[in-house]
């Protein structure tokens, strides 16, 4: 009489006899690796969702630098060196063009080299500076702090690496509807 199985089977049976345990092993194993994949997950989800409340939370409570972005119409007084700071051609030419981005500014003077500084912004003092584009002082580093007083604007520049220190002390207001030439226009 033969037996019910086959040859092979008996042979499989005989050769792997524990295959039906080991499989229920392994699948605890998965069990447990798919238990820890989704625990890690989800905290993973739960601190990026506290960071970006964090986050908002803060931002709310932050508030932007006052706006001086434009045109303003300075007092400059007589130069009084053979080496000026700014050099301003014509009378009534004296302004001076405001670029902000948040708390930083480009300075641009309509003076005759068009100099430009850039400065930061920190509520209602500037600071900051570039180099010089007169050329009896090519190179020489400019410095520039100002102070904003509602719409009166008080900036000083000084060139400090020469003795006596050359200061210019600016006084502007905003000019509304001001057009400015452009940099690049004659």
């Amino acid at each position: 009489m033969l037996h019910p199985y086959s040859a092979r089977q008996i042979q499989h049976t005989i050769v792997y006899p524990q295959r039906a345990t080991r499989r229920t092993k392994v699948s605890e194993q998965e069990k447990a690796l798919v238990h820890r994949s989704t625990l890690l997950y989800i905290g993973m989800l739960v601190l990026l969702g506290g960071g970006l409340e964090e986050i908002r939370r803060v931002g709310n409570t932050l508030t932007p630098p006052r706006h001086i972005a434009g045109a303003w119409r300075l007092t400059v007084p007589p130069a009084s060196s053979s080496c000026p700071l700014l050099e301003f051609g014509e009378a009534g030419d004296d302004n001076l063009q405001v670029e902000q981005s948040g708390r930083y500014l480009t300075l641009t003077f309509t003076d005759v080299h068009h100099t430009r500084l850039r400065a930061r912004f920190d509520g209602r003092e500037l600071y900051g500076g570039g180099l010089s584009t007169s050329s009896c002082a090519a190179g020489k580093w400019v410095h520039v702090t100002g102070r904003l007083n509602s719409d009166h604007l008080e900036l000083i520049l000084t060139r400090p690496q020469e003795t006596p220190v050359p200061t210019l002390v600016l006084s502007g207001t905003q000019a509304s509807g001001l057009a400015l030439r452009s940099p690049a226009s004659p």
